[in-house]
């Protein structure tokens, strides 16, 4: 291409986005909750919705909400299962909060099952907060 001086025209240059990725182990607040937020970090809760179905293995040190289904090997920081979600799976995790149903192997250090809960499975934890109301089923071990 060339203006009327004939001389070269620059094409445009377009730019890639810039793509940030988080830091994998976040340093996390002080409150001991077990409910802290990665401090410094911009990770965001990740969440499965109802009538969503996964199956496979998910990584992070962030947070998850299921509401739909997940089948699976999950490491994650931290777990809420919704009234409607199914988690069925070999799970490691920080903590985890179950509304719905989990069956499989769980370890975590703080588990709370609510009211309308269903856990079935092999579970090892280190403190555990039962709901009026909630079903455990299968194996509970405290971690000392």
């Amino acid at each position: 291409m060339t203006n009327e001086t004939s001389q070269p025209v620059a094409e445009p240059v377009l730019n890639e986005p810039e793509i940030v990725i988080p830091d994998p182990e976040p340093s996390m607040n002080g409150n001991g909750n077990g409910a802290g937020k990665p401090a410094g970090n911009n990770l965001k809760p990740s969440i499965i919705s109802e009538g969503f179905e996964f199956i496979g293995e998910i990584r992070s040190s962030g947070y998850l909400t299921i509401d739909g289904t997940v089948r699976g090997t999950l490491s994650l920081h931290s777990i809420q299962i919704g009234a409607t979600g199914v988690l069925d799976g070999n799970v490691t995790c920080d903590t985890m909060n179950v509304k719905g149903n989990f069956s499989g192997a769980l370890d975590c250090r703080d588990l709370t099952i609510g009211s309308r809960a269903v856990v079935d499975g092999k579970v090892s934890f280190k403190s555990i907060t039962i709901q009026r109301g909630g079903v455990v089923k299968g194996e509970l071990k405290k971690k000392a």
